[in-house]
């Protein structure tokens, strides 16, 4: 890294709340780095991140897949190390997980289907086809979660809450508590939505995006339901408050965060929508739009959080 100049270089991503990174221009070959707790975004042209789709960030790491071929690899923004994966072929419609970082000796990377799962571990040549076995009925995964090293899962078609058990040949998902999904309180009009399980402060919340039907094809969101998982009672409880701590929310995944930075809101969801920065209030359930950074065009230009 020593030869390299500063705008091929990501910015210090040393802190305990997430930055908004912004892929856009010609082949992906522009970075916006937006800080959300100094309103400031920095522009790199980082040649690693060219052509190349983010699937997952965590620990410091990003999982990549290059857009025109199968090759996928791993690169940490700090030290820009980059590991090489073996070939495999995924969308935008799988969960992609990576489990510890590559340098503990238990990290998985972990790919996963709707009937199997794709396993990595470091050193392997190959991804290691793992099938599964539910305990429930079971259509199709409606959000995935990780915490402390377990894997739950939303699963469709009656709302039920698993858990993975990791047994050689298979993955064994056993019934979490019984099926039915909290009833939301939709008014007319709000009937699409989707959900994220996400961890917070010791407990699983499952959070609900609701669209407004009037803008469906823009996919706009209208407002937020959470619950929280109470496994003693079987029952998912509302949840009005988060306290200090503050929901980021990807396209397919969520993380909560305990910010103690004055500039970033606590009790509030952070999520992007089209080519802008938005805040929902937990509080009066209203919710504020920004524009991170006016050059980037919403055509061409993908969103995602990265965690250091």
């Amino acid at each position: 890294m020593e030869n390299r100049v500063g705008y091929s270089l990501p910015p210090c991503l040393c802190q305990s709340q997430p930055w908004l990174m912004i892929s856009h221009g010609q082949d992906a070959q522009r970075q916006t780095f937006f800080d959300i707790s100094k309103n400031y975004y920095y522009s790199k042209i980082i040649p690693e991140l060219r052509d190349k789709l983010i699937c997952n960030s965590s620990y410091g790491w990003l999982v990549l897949q290059d857009y025109t071929s199968q090759d996928c690899s791993l690169l940490n923004l700090v030290s820009m190390e980059m590991i090489q994966l073996p070939p495999i072929e995924f969308s935008t419609n799988e969960y992609c997980i990576l489990w510890l970082p590559p340098s503990d000796p238990n990290s998985h990377l972990l790919i996963v289907f709707k009937d199997f799962l794709m396993l990595w571990r470091p050193g392997d040549t190959e991804f290691i086809t793992k099938e599964f076995l539910f305990d429930v009925e079971f259509n199709s995964f409606l959000t995935i979660n990780v915490d402390e090293g377990n894997i739950y899962a939303l699963v469709a078609p009656n709302g039920d809450i698993v858990k993975a058990d990791f047994k050689d040949p298979i993955v064994h998902f056993k019934k979490l508590i019984n099926g039915e999904e909290p009833s939301l309180g939709l008014q007319d009009g709000q009937v699409f939505y989707d959900s994220y399980l996400v961890e917070c402060d010791g407990e699983m919340l499952l959070v609900y995006k609701i669209y407004s039907a009037l803008f469906l094809s823009h996919k706009v969101v209208s407002t937020f339901e959470i619950f929280r998982l109470d496994c003693s009672n079987d029952a998912w409880i509302e949840v009005k408050d988060i306290g200090e701590r503050t929901i980021f929310l990807s396209k397919y995944q969520g993380r909560s965060s305990l910010v103690s930075n004055p500039q970033v809101k606590t009790n509030f969801i952070y999520f992007t929508q089209r080519r802008d920065l938005c805040l929902f209030d937990l509080d009066d359930q209203s919710i504020e739009s920004s524009l991170p950074c006016p050059i980037v065009n919403k055509r061409d230009s993908t969103f995602c959080w990265i965690w250091g």
